[in-house]
């Protein structure tokens, strides 16, 4: 008997990582594998076929949720090979008649009698079979094909049990074999519905593929599209950090604002062509140059008005300012105070003319 062969542990790590259904595909697929090479090592073994035909009992159980009853015993020793001829017969003719129970008692009496053929057990695998003990019927047929690998009657026995229990995968491999050494209408006509079965499993399992597949491809669509909403905020907050907020300190003009000119300002930023203008850096620089003093410099504020970038912007902030900007006359409460008299108004008093030379007075100093 071979030893059992253990799944590496990377392996298993990395099955343990799948789904539960991509799991035990894997698994069922390692198994056979498993079960394969077993059979190719068995061929250098030095136990005896009727060793491994007793042990096989102990590959193949049960499942907890069948309900059949425990396989009938293996060959363990006797050489009564009269006997067992003679109960051979009595079972053929038991099976011809229709009494499976009957026949399958009187085989197990041979298979203990003397050591057993392939044959034997085929047979009676075949009244397990009848009687509705499918998988007992495997067992045995484990058996025969151990002693003769070509027996086409065990591989056909073997393919029907195994479809009458949903293996329809395993039962193709069997009764494909079997059809190759012998022909049997049965065993094609089992082999026509498992290879319909097998397509329609191919058709669902090929549509569970196709629907985690779209999970996936939403999933990654609606991750993607997160991430450039990300991308868009953040660019927006930036936009809006970066106007006069981000240039000057505390996010108003150098003196503070009262609370109705912070209400103003707002409004400002509202007003898309003067927002535009403030991002630009050579506005923004202006903008400061023009307030270090503490207050506007009426002076420098007419040289900023002829430039072609920060004039327009002003003028758009001085329009929208209203009264407050008009002339800059009285001044802007809090950091824009101090400009009042700075730009000469056509409606001052004449009177301040006289506190200025007269040029004829003035000598040539040619």
């Amino acid at each position: 008997m071979t030893s059992a062969i253990e799944t590496p542990q990377a392996v298993a790590d990395a099955i343990a990582k799948l789904a539960a259904s991509d799991q035990n595909a894997v698994e069922a697929f390692i198994d056979e594998l498993k079960g394969t090479i077993a059979d190719l090592k068995g061929e250098g073994s030095t136990s005896t076929p009727m060793a491994e035909a007793a042990e096989s009992v102990d590959e193949f159980t049960n499942d907890e949720d069948n309900d059949e009853p425990p396989f009938p015993p293996m060959y363990e020793s006797g050489e009564d090979f009269d006997k067992a001829a003679d109960l051979k017969m009595t079972a053929s003719d038991l099976k011809s008649n229709g009494d499976y129970e009957g026949a399958l008692a009187k085989y197990t009496e041979a298979v203990q009698a003397a050591e057993p053929s392939a044959l034997l057990y085929a047979n009676r695998a075949d009244c397990l079979l009848k009687v509705g003990r499918p998988r007992a019927a495997i067992n045995d047929c484990d058996a025969a094909l151990k002693m003769n690998p070509d027996s086409a009657k065990a591989l056909r026995i073997r393919g029907t049990a195994k479809k009458e229990i949903g293996q329809y995968e395993a039962a193709l491999k069997d009764l494909s074999a079997s059809q190759t050494i012998d022909y049997n209408d049965q065993a094609a006509e089992d082999l026509k519905f498992c290879s319909e079965k097998h397509i329609e499993l191919e058709k669902e399992h090929a549509k569970k593929r196709n629907e985690e597949e779209e999970k996936l491809r939403k999933k990654a669509a609606d991750i993607k599209k997160a991430q450039e909403e990300a991308k868009r905020e953040a660019a927006a907050a930036s936009a809006s950090a970066g106007g006069m907020g981000g240039t000057m300190p505390g996010g108003s003009m150098p003196g503070g604002m009262p609370g109705g000119m912070a209400g103003m300002m707002g409004g400002l930023m509202n007003d898309p062509e003067i927002a535009a203008g403030l991002q630009n850096p050579k506005v923004q620089q202006a903008m400061m140059g023009m307030m270090s003093g503490g207050g506007p410099d009426p002076a420098k504020m007419m040289e900023l008005m002829q430039d072609p970038e920060v004039g327009p912007v002003m003028q758009k902030l001085m329009e929208k300012l209203g009264p407050m900007a008009g002339g800059m006359g009285g001044g802007m409460p809090g950091g824009m105070g101090g400009m009042g008299g700075g730009m000469p108004n056509d409606d001052d008093d004449d009177d301040d003319d006289d506190d200025m030379p007269d040029l004829d007075d003035i000598p040539d100093l040619e």
